[in-house]
C-alpha cells in the first residue's frame, strides 16, 4: 500500500529538517539520490535550495570567526544513549538532559549546525515559531531549546546521515548501508562520518563551555566500533524494548513522517521490509562490538524497566558509569518525571501472522539475548 502524502503535507515547508542544509551539502544529496523528488513536492525542495543560498553568507561568518576554536576544543568524554528508533531513547534522553552538569544537542542546534554559535538565539525564535508544540509521530513535545538526535545536525552538514532516508525513501535500504552499518561499498563512509560527528561534538562542546555531552541517535547503536576509535572512554547506555512492539512503533512512525519529510512516495510494504532487515543488521553488529567495552563504560537497560520506575533506573546508569552528583540532579529529573506522567502512547494496529512470522524467524537471536519471549 503506498504511504501517500496529503494535501496538507505540501504546506510542512517550514517544518522540514534539512532547512538548515548548507547548499553543498543539499546539491551532493540531492545527486546522490538521482534527484528523486516528484514533480508536486518540487515546490518544497526548492524553497529549501533557497533557504541554504540565503544562509551561505552567514554560515561562512560563523565558519571564519569559529572554526579554529571549534578544532581546537578538546571533548570531555561523552556519554551515548543507544537503542533502536522506538526503544525509549528520547525519554531516556529527555531525563538525563535535564542534569545540569550535562549538555545535549538542542532542536535548534540540529536544524540549524552552521548557525548556532551566532545566529542561534534568532534561530531558535523561527523554530519555535513554526514547530509544533509535540513531535508529529507521538506525544512528546518539542521544542527549539529541548534535546534531540545530532543525526539530524549530521544530515544538515554531512551526505552521512540515516535522516536522509526521510526525504528519499526509495533508497531507504542503501541508505542505512551507506550511514549506518558501513558495509560493503560504504566501508570508508566510516571514516567520513567520524570525522563530521566529531566536529559536531566539539562544536556542542565549545557552545556549552566544555560540559560533558549527553547525546541520542538511534543509529548509533550500530556505529559503536566507530565511536569507539574516536572515544575510546566514551560512555553507552543501551536502552532495549520488545521487538514486537518496536516493530508496531516503527511502522506507524514512517506512516506519520514520511508524508511530512520524504520528496516521493513509496510503499508500507518497503518499509516494513526495511524495518525487518535493519533492526537485525543494527543488532547484529551492536552486539559484536558491545562485547569487549567495560562494564564501567556501558549498562542495558530494559525499557519496561524504565517506564516502570525511571529514578530508580537512573540511579543504576549513573552508579554503573561512575556520573557523578545524581543525588543534585534528582529534584529537576524528578521534576520532569512528574511532568512526563501524562504523557499518553500511541495505540498501534495488531500485528498480522505474517508480520509475528518475520519478527520470530528474523529476530529470534534478539529475543534470546535479551530473554523476551515469543508469541
Amino acid at each position: 500500500m503506498l504511504i501517500k502524502h496529503q494535501v496538507k503535507d505540501y504546506f510542512h515547508i517550514f517544518k522540514h529538517t534539512a532547512m538548515g542544509m548548507d547548499i553543498k551539502t543539499w546539491i551532493r544529496v540531492l545527486a546522490q539520490y538521482r534527484f528523486a523528488i516528484n514533480w508536486y513536492l518540487l515546490p518544497k525542495a526548492l524553497f529549501i535550495t533557497l533557504i541554504a543560498i540565503l544562509n551561505t553568507p552567514f554560515q561562512l561568518i560563523e565558519y571564519l570567526f569559529f572554526d579554529r576554536k571549534i578544532k581546537a576544543t578538546v571533548v570531555k568524554r561523552p556519554i551515548f544513549i543507544l537503542g533502536h528508533h522506538r526503544s525509549g531513547t528520547t525519554y531516556l534522553h529527555n531525563l538525563m538532559s535535564t542534569d545540569p552538569q550535562l549538555a545535549f544537542c538542542t532542536t535548534n542546534d540540529a536544524l540549524v549546525p552552521h548557525l548556532m554559535l551566532t545566529t542561534g538565539k534568532i534561530t531558535e525564535k523561527i523554530v519555535d515559531l513554526f514547530m509544533p508544540a509535540t513531535r508529529p509521530q507521538d506525544n512528546v513535545k518539542a521544542g527549539a531549546k529541548l534535546p534531540t538526535e545530532e543525526e539530524f545536525g549530521m544530515a544538515n552538514m554531512s551526505t552521512t546521515s540515516f535522516t536522509h532516508a526521510f526525504y528519499f525513501p526509495k533508497y531507504i535500504q542503501e541508505i542505512f548501508d551507506r550511514t549506518v552499518t558501513f558495509e560493503g561499498d560504504y566501508n570508508d563512509n566510516g571514516n567520513q562520518w567520524k570525522n563530521n560527528l566529531h566536529y559536531l561534538i566539539q562544536k556542542l562542546t565549545y557552545k556549552n563551555q566544555g560540559k560533558q555531552l549527553v547525546l541520542k541517535s538511534p543509529s548509533n547503536t550500530a556505529r559503536v566500533k566507530e565511536i569507539r576509535e574516536l572515544y575510546p572512554d566514551a560512555l553507552f547506555v543501551h536502552i532495549h524494548r520488545n521487538p514486537y512492539e518496536v516493530f508496531q512503533s516503527n511502522t506507524a512512525l514512517y506512516n506519520k513522517i514520511l508524508p511530512i519529510l520524504s520528496f516521493h512516495t513509496t510503499t508500507t510494504e518497503a518499509i516494513e521490509a526495511f524495518i525487518i532487515r535493519s533492526y537485525t543488521l543494527l543488532h547484529r553488529k551492536y552486539l559484536a562490538d558491545q562485547s569487549d567495552i567495560p562494564d564501567s563504560q556501558i549498562i542495558e537497560v530494559a525499557y519496561e524497566d524504565f517506564v516502570r520506575d525511571p529514578m530508580e533506573q537512573l540511579q543504576s546508569i549513573y552508579q554503573q558509569l561512575r556520573l557523578e552528583n545524581f543525588d543534585q540532579a534528582r529534584t529537576v529529573i524528578k521534576r520532569e518525571v512528574k511532568q512526563s506522567n501524562n504523557y499518553q502512547k500511541n495505540q498501534h494496529l495488531s500485528l498480522s501472522p505474517s508480520q509475528i512470522k518475520a519478527i520470530n524467524t528474523q529476530w529470534q537471536f534478539f529475543f534470546e539475548a535479551y530473554g523476551y519471549e515469543m508469541i
